[in-house]
Parts: structure tokens; sequence; C-alpha cells
């Protein structure tokens, strides 16, 4: 701290960078810092909403948390949509992106369908789909109808609503995908495919090779950032679903927000967020650890 208050040119540079950058530190302070911390506060304790008083409860929400059939029902529901969302949208971005790799007017054209959706509201997006799959008018069970198949429940039964909605997601997010693995696929050296094609490799061994070891970094970037919006998953379920039909698509932050605005245990609803937030800290390091492991191979 001493240089910013030097007379030398170091320390006038090095404090006209610390001022300028101030209003930007206290704003990631306020509305950042703060909130985790007073978050990680509440959590140990009994805060009352509407009176503003709050006694301090120490481990009772986690121990709560222990023995909540609903919590660990919501986690396993979020479990079941990450595996169904993420690995669907990490390959279909991949293959996207492979289309839109070579300049021409379709590409452009594709490329701009495929990343539309991504620009549009969610909530506006699920009224769409929501109307598109009802069970009673919706233009997908009349199509299924006119072919002669059995139409289906889809967001009214317990075993279609939670992929429908990961289908949804996946429309929506995918061409965040596409641009993310375009950029990376864009980044790899032409050389590299003519020395191979030179070898006689075919595609797919060019694919195998070169392509995806080449994306390893790009890899795990979509892959974090798709791991960690699969479980803040929340407008979908609470548009169209509101955790139904028998709690079937209770994911874990429409639970927390039910908890907090719904039933105003809020403190339990922090200590929620809390392990929610520690878990995917642990998912996201651990994804790190085992594709640097493979990248280091």
């Amino acid at each position: 701290m001493t240089i910013l208050f030097s007379n030398n040119r170091n320390a006038q540079r090095y404090r006209a960078a610390f001022f300028l950058s101030l209003p930007a530190l206290i704003g990631l302070f306020l509305f950042h810092y703060w909130p985790i911390a007073d978050t990680v506060r509440l959590s140990f304790t009994d805060y009352k909403v509407f009176t503003g008083e709050f006694t301090f409860t120490g481990l009772k929400n986690y121990d709560i948390a222990l023995n909540d059939p609903l919590l660990l029902l919501s986690l396993k529901n979020t479990a079941v949509f990450f595996l169904i969302k993420v690995p669907l949208q990490m390959a279909l971005g991949l293959m996207l992106a492979m289309l839109v790799a070579k300049p021409g007017r379709d590409s452009t054209l594709l490329r701009t369908l495929v990343l539309f959706p991504a620009v549009t509201s969610m909530v506006v997006a699920s009224i769409v789909w929501g109307m598109m799959f009802h069970s009673d008018i919706g233009i997908i069970n009349s199509v299924l109808e006119s072919l002669g198949l059995p139409q289906q429940g889809f967001l009214r039964d317990k075993h279609q609503a939670l992929p429908v909605l990961a289908a949804i997601t996946i429309w929506k997010d995918v061409g965040l995908s596409m641009i993310f693995y375009l950029a990376g696929l864009l980044a790899i050296p032409g050389e590299y495919y003519e020395a191979a094609r030179i070898d006689g490799a075919d595609r797919w061994q060019l694919f195998r090779n070169i392509t995806l070891p080449l994306l390893n970094r790009t890899h795990v970037f979509v892959l974090v950032t798709s791991t960690i919006a699969a479980f803040k998953i929340f407008v979908p379920v609470e548009v169209l679903t509101d955790g139904g039909p028998s709690n079937a698509t209770r994911v874990i932050v429409h639970y927390i927000f039910h908890l907090a605005f719904r039933f105003n245990r809020f403190s339990y609803a922090t200590a929620l967020s809390v392990i929610l937030a520690v878990l995917l800290i642990a998912i996201s390091v651990f994804q790190l650890r085992i594709t640097r492991d493979d990248d280091d191979d």
C-alpha cells in the first residue's frame, strides 16, 4: 500500500490504476462478496422475514438438511437433468460447430438460426414450448395423432416431464456451446489436417486424433459452464410444471425458491444455497482435475 502514497512515476501509475478501478471494486464488494458473506451468516440463524429478527442457531439448518427427503429428491432430479442435458448439449454443440465452421451463406444462416434461441427470453420460450407440449391442445400431440401414434402426457407425465424440460433448455443453450466450439475449431491450424491427409488419414481419424484432443480446453469450459447452468435450472420449472407432477421436476434451485419466498423459511433456504454453492465448486474442481490429468497424459 505504501507505493500508492509515493511520489515516483511508478507510484503515480499505480495510484491512477487503483482509483480508476475503485468504483468497480466497490460494486463487486457490495453486490457480490457482501451478499455471499451475508448468505453464509444467515444460514446459521433463524431469520424472521417480516420482523427482521434473527437468532443464532448454529448448525441446526444444516442438520435439518441432512434429514430432508425433499432435498434429496430435488438433488436427484437435478442430477438426472444434468445427465440428460449436458452430454447432449455438448455433442450437439460440437456437431453444429463443425457444420458452420466452413464459411458460406448456408453456414451463416444456420449459425444465426441456432444462436437465436440463446438471446430470447427464457420465460417467453417456456410459455411457447408449454403450449406446443400441451397434452390436450399442443401441436406436437396433434402431429403424433395425425401420424397414427399415441398421444403423450409430456409435462403432465412424471416420467416425461424432466426430459421435456431438458430438451427445451438444450434448444435454448446449444447455440452458446456451438459458438464456444466454433472458436476452438477456428483456432486449430489447418496445417495439421493437411499433414494428416497426406499421411492417408480419413475423416474419422482427423476428428479423433486432431479435432478432439485440440479442443480439450474448450471441452472443459463448455462442461463446467453447462454443469453450472444445469444445476441452476429454474425458469422452465417455475413456468411449466411448478415442480410437478408429483415432484418429478422439483429441482434444487426451485426448491430453495419455494422455501424462501412461499414458506418464509429464509434461513433454511440460505443454508441450502450454501450447500449448493459448495457442491458446484466441488463438481467444477473435480471436472477440471479430471480433464487436466487427461491433457497431461
